[in-house]
């Protein structure tokens, strides 16, 4: 019985440890972007202060709320701070492809987007980031010593997916490289071209292309529409055949069905007849000609008399004065 107990409580303690165990996930809506540990003329926040920051990118095509998410600083040799992004305020909620920059000064009682913890350059220190299931979702690692004041740790590309070093640079503002500019709340390279416009303009210059491709999908699209309609006008004329065949007491599936099809189809010969008679005689001039003389005659069809005939049968009549 205890060998039995030993091994239940051993594989519990495997499936939790398992379970706790945090894979870093690539693909991951919301990334550490930019680290600046040691800002001296940088920016401020609301208050002018200078402080270290730690900026987050919403890699999503979609607004996304990051409160419940939580930023963990572990310097070497000392225990790791964890910083739960508090709940309730709106200026968590980023908007798609945008930034938010949280203040690294070990004051949180300033506001949500004031960290618990500060940052030491000099300290090798390891930046994580967790998402409200406690997911570890993005991590930086950055040596001692690697920044200098006002220079920051960023990301070169925040779509590839590489884990490490390689895909991050050290960004100052002072050494006139564009790209290298320290950008708290903002991408950190500029992109002046796009690369698929200029394909697209190498291959179809005159943009008869483009124009051939939007009309064959419009044509397209109206001649499913047209198909479908037609389809469907059919499908209901039928169906309603049916209905009346069977309201009458036939059999639809019969040849009751098949001759009501027929007489639907089938146009009378006397209605070609009388359109082609009205046409002839307007073609050729030989309809009747009226004066548009109207002649009554009272005598055959007298009215009886009465005041909505007449006139003086509406007027009062004097009376006869008796002597």
């Amino acid at each position: 019985m205890k060998k039995i107990n030993l091994g239940i409580i051993l594989s519990l303690a495997l499936v939790l440890s398992l379970s706790s165990c945090r894979q870093l996930s690539t693909s991951s809506k919301v990334l550490i972007n930019e680290v600046m540990m040691d800002n001296q003329t940088n920016a401020t926040d609301e208050y002018g202060a200078h402080s270290a920051w730690i900026e987050l990118f919403v890699k999503y095509y979609g607004p996304i709320d990051v409160a419940g998410y939580e930023i963990e600083v572990e310097p070497k040799g000392e225990p790791a701070v964890r910083y739960i992004i508090p709940k309730g305020d709106v200026i968590t909620k980023v908007q798609p492809r945008q930034h938010i920059v949280f203040w690294a000064d070990g004051q949180p009682n300033r506001g949500t987007l004031h960290t618990n913890f500060s940052l030491n350059p000099e300290k090798y220190t390891t930046i994580r980031l967790y998402n409200s299931n406690k997911d570890l979702i993005d991590q930086v690692e950055i040596q001692g010593g690697t920044l200098k004041a006002d220079q920051a740790y960023g990301r070169i590309d925040p779509n590839a997916t590489e884990l490490g070093a390689e895909n991050w640079e050290v960004k100052d503002s002072s050494d006139g490289n564009p790209n290298t500019y320290v950008t708290p709340g903002s991408a950190n390279r500029v992109l002046d071209q796009n690369a698929k416009q200029e394909n697209f303009a190498r291959q179809d210059p005159t943009g008869i292309g483009m124009a051939l491709t939007a009309m064959t999908v419009v044509f397209s699209c109206l001649l499913l529409l047209f198909v479908a309609f037609k389809l469907v006008g059919k499908f209901s004329i039928r169906m309603a055949q049916r209905n009346a065949i069977a309201a009458k007491g036939g059999n639809p599936d019969t040849a009751d069905m098949k001759a009501a099809t027929k007489k639907e189809n089938q146009t009378p010969g006397e209605v070609f007849a009388a359109i082609a008679m009205a046409l002839h005689e307007e073609m050729e001039d030989v309809h009747d000609v009226e004066e548009m003389v109207i002649t009554m005659n009272m005598e055959d069809q007298q009215p009886a008399a009465s005041p909505w005939g007449s006139k003086s049968l509406m007027m009062r009549h004097t009376p006869i004065r008796r002597r």
